[in-house]
């Protein structure tokens, strides 16, 4: 206790003094001050099909496309000091212009030095043609863009970045927040987050969603390869049509609902996987550490790993007689439905525990409780089922 105490103690006294090394323009402890606030609008033509820069220090920024034909800039400039008349003098000190270069629209700030326990942050709240590519940025604050087609990046260092109706390839990054994005449709769609959850639904066109802490949850997706990625958190996919599917947690579960495509590889270091309702080619699924339920899949291969865990699966009405299939876990029981018809090789085995059958299984070799080897029917399918310790059922 005595130990972490020290730890908060530290961060609490280095973070000030980062902060004023580095230059910044807010220093912890301005919550107490004056405070003045100024608004400032800026307006140009704009052509559809430019390029808007717009960053900010410390702010949001907001950008919206909408049927106009110009750049509408509305800054909101909040300035803080020890005394009213002095946060005055540097809130109207600081000036807003639009620059341009060739096809490119940028948004300046051009404000004062302060001195230390003195701020300034500006925010900016953007109209732009429909048909406009965005590029905005924060150092501390929130980014949202609406309605926009074009090609979109945004980046911020502590703030969320939220996204509506974007047609177009979007990159958006954020170091500390969440990153939420609804109706989008592009080419390459990159979401990432540092520390914070990634929400993404209505999602068309191949996509890359990765955080370090936090969930991941994609609904809604078709139109490509889709990649899910967390170091620490839960993920979630349903209602998924794509390509190739990689999902990949370090400490999380994985759950997929209703999802098609061609390849789906699912792993988790440490966490559950729950897949319901898939309909793909092959299925690659393992956990370091928990159980595997596989509820109606549809597959021509499928493989299930566990360190130490159950193994569920399912089989569809839909999956080929002649399925390739294997489920190994270390520690935990099995339990396999085949689809109608199953015809094929069959391996099941365990050093701790019995093995069932409910199909017809033409034994070779050596008949045991906790080995069977042989086939069904006649056809070319090959289902294997293996555990140290656990029971074995097929069905």
């Amino acid at each position: 206790m005595v130990k972490n105490c020290w730890i908060i103690l530290i961060v609490v006294l280095c973070v000030p003094a980062l902060l004023t090394v580095a230059g910044c323009d807010i220093q912890i402890g301005d919550w107490h001050q004056a405070k003045y606030e100024r608004t400032v609008q800026r307006q140009t033509p704009l052509a559809a099909g430019s390029t808007l820069v717009a960053e900010t220090r410390f702010g949001s920024v907001s950008v919206a496309g909408a049927d106009v034909a110009d750049c509408n800039v509305v800054a909101k400039i909040i300035a803080r000091a020890p005394t009213e008349e002095e946060a005055k003098q540097i809130a109207e000190q600081v000036k807003i212009e639009l620059e341009r270069a060739g096809g490119t629209l940028k948004v300046v700030a051009e404000k004062p030095h302060v001195k230390q326990k003195r701020s300034v942050s500006i925010s900016y709240n953007i109209t732009v043609p429909r048909q406009t590519n965005v590029q905005c940025g924060s150092s501390y604050g929130a980014l949202a863009l609406t309605d926009l087609n074009g090609t979109i990046k945004g980046k911020t260092s502590s703030g969320s970045i939220k996204t509506h109706n974007i047609q177009g390839p979007v990159r958006l990054e954020t170091a500390y927040g969440s990153v939420s994005c609804r109706h989008i449709s592009g080419d390459n769609i990159r979401l990432k987050s540092s520390s914070g959850s990634i929400t993404a639904e209505d999602i068309q066109g191949p996509a890359h969603l990765e955080t370090a802490y936090g969930s991941v949850t994609c609904t809604d997706f078709s139109g490509g390869d889709v990649t899910l990625k967390t170091s620490s958190g839960k993920i979630t996919l349903s209602r998924a049509s794509f390509g190739d599917c990689d999902a990949h947690t370090s400490y999380g579960s994985i759950t997929t609902d209703d999802v098609t495509g061609n390849l789906i590889k699912l792993h988790s270091s440490s966490g559950s996987i729950d897949v319901v309702r898939a309909s793909v080619k092959t299925a690659d699924i393992s956990t370091s550490y928990g159980r595997i339920n596989c509820q109606q899949i549809t597959a021509n291969d499928i493989a299930a790993k566990s360190g130490s865990g159950n193994i569920d699966i399912s089989c569809s009405e839909k999956s080929p007689a002649e399925i390739t299939a294997s489920a190994v876990t270390a520690y935990g029981s099995i339990e396999f439905i085949t689809p109608p018809n199953f015809a094929g090789q069959v391996e099941l085995s365990t050093s701790y525990g019995l093995v069932r059958t409910d199909l017809p299984i033409m034994i070779t070799g050596e008949v045991s409780k906790k080995k069977l080897a042989g086939t069904v029917g006649e056809g070319k399918g090959k289902l294997r089922l293996e555990t140290r310790s656990g029971s074995i059922r097929l069905k």
